[in-house]
């Protein structure tokens, strides 16, 4: 019996690591295959029922082994208590069950993929291979995001509508091509990860795992190869033209700073003050000089004194006052399906923001648990033995920033890529296990 359980353990890895590297080309794959072999909305759905049925065989497995403990209960409860909230509305409001079931889906699996990390060191023989688990799912993800990097350099050198010969148009959900403001002229690139925003939510973990390697190999032979990685990750950050993910990568990049090199970031800024306050005042006044220009405006602003529909920035602050309002008048919730990514297909709202979308959803109660889970996460990685743990601190405290303008928790790449690895970095020395 042993040699069975260990080789569906074995099993459960595989599967695992072909969840995390798959999700990453989720809709490239799904688009173009589905020209082939039709049925588009099975390729859709089948990655979340192969998600959930390796949630359920992970877990199972974690009990079999009496391995399971505190925080593995934890976070099942979460997991149940949002998705049973998320079934009651759906049954007890008036919603499309198609609609309802997606956004569902959409909402719970953050905590579905935390789950299935964390049942993979759970599994694991003993601390050598734990850390090795971790060790090579960063591998993977550098992997993977470098692949997706070069794949949207590509996007920008080649016509732009290079991926309509991929499957790809509106009619089947996912926009070939995308430009700033609609402009033609002003091209933004989303490789495999649906959208420019998500693709720059994406590239910050990516990112901030190679800042740290490139730190650690600085004297190294490494250094060259990891330098280049990085500023290709950079190069398609900045090609997104996302300003939130700028943003986001931005403030990540000062959390991490700050946590692991404050003493020596005190000491050069105090060394260098004056310099760095002549660079900002210089920045500053050029692009004030420079507010005018057709290329500023609409890389910084999306919008130009040609614009004739609303631009961004205002559509950002009256989506995020439906939502709220909506809110206050039925704090109990609305219904999964309502707002966000999914109520595009139900007449519903978007928040442009993902916690007001959970609020406006499943109302107050269901915002509550959702913060909970993140609380938990925040906790568990400040107690992990993990080294990255303020790499992961950093990367959540950008995501919230980028999620108070988008809904990017609603991209599975996202989700998959952040959270399975969130998973594997919970663990200690001294795990407590309940029998």
């Amino acid at each position: 019996m042993g040699v069975v359980i260990e080789k569906l353990n074995t099993y459960y890895k595989y599967a695992v690591i072909g969840l995390f590297v798959y999700m990453s080309f989720h809709i490239f794959l799904s688009q173009w295959l589905s020209t082939f072999t039709g049925h588009l909305d099975w390729w859709k759905i089948g990655k979340d029922i192969f998600a959930w049925g390796i949630l359920i065989f992970g877990s199972g497995l974690v009990l079999y082994a009496k391995k399971a403990n505190r925080l593995f209960y934890m976070l099942w409860a979460l997991l149940l208590s949002y998705t049973f909230l998320h079934l009651s509305l759906l049954l007890t409001t008036d919603q499309p069950n198609t609609t309802g079931l997606l956004a569902t889906i959409y909402n719970t699996r953050i905590i579905w993929y935390v789950i299935i990390g964390y049942n993979l060191v759970l599994l694991a023989k003993n601390k050598v291979a734990q850390k090795k688990i971790q060790t090579d799912f960063i591998k993977y993800l550098l992997i993977v995001s470098t692949i997706v990097c070069v794949v949207a350099l590509l996007q920008w050198i080649l016509p732009k509508d290079v991926m309509t010969h991929f499957g790809y148009s509106v009619e089947r959900g996912v926009k070939p091509a995308f430009f700033i403001d609609d402009k033609p002229d002003l091209p933004r690139v989303m490789s495999t990860i649906r959208d420019p925003n998500s693709l720059g939510a994406f590239l910050i973990l990516p990112i901030l795992l190679l800042v740290n390697l490139l730190i650690k190999n600085w004297k190294t032979s490494k250094k060259m190869m990891l330098s280049g990685v990085l500023l290709l990750h950079l190069l398609i950050l900045f090609l997104t033209f996302s300003r939130g993910a700028w943003l986001a990568t931005a403030i990540a990049l000062a959390v991490y700073s700050g946590l692991t090199h404050k003493k020596e970031i005190l000491k050069y800024l105090n060394k260098y003050k004056y310099i760095i306050i002549g660079l900002v005042l210089i920045l500053s006044f050029g692009a004030y000089a420079l507010r005018d220009q057709y290329v500023v405006q609409n890389i910084l602003v999306h919008s130009d004194e040609n614009t004739k529909l609303e631009d961004s920035n205002s559509l950002h602050a009256s989506y995020l006052q439906k939502g709220i309002d909506g809110i206050a008048d039925q704090p109990s919730g609305h219904g999964p399906g309502t707002a966000g990514l999914v109520a595009i297909h139900n007449k519903g709202i978007l928040t442009e923001n993902y916690f007001v979308q959970i609020g406006y959803e499943v109302g107050v109660i269901g915002l509550l648990l959702f913060l909970a889970f993140l609380a938990l996460v925040f906790q568990e990685l400040r107690k992990s033995s993990s080294p990255e743990r303020e790499i992961f601190f950093s990367v959540l405290a950008g995501l919230i920033v980028i999620n108070m303008f988008l809904h990017i928790w609603s991209n599975e790449a996202v989700v998959a890529s952040v959270f399975i690895l969130i998973g594997i970095k919970f663990w200690e020395d001294k795990t407590i296990v309940i029998k």
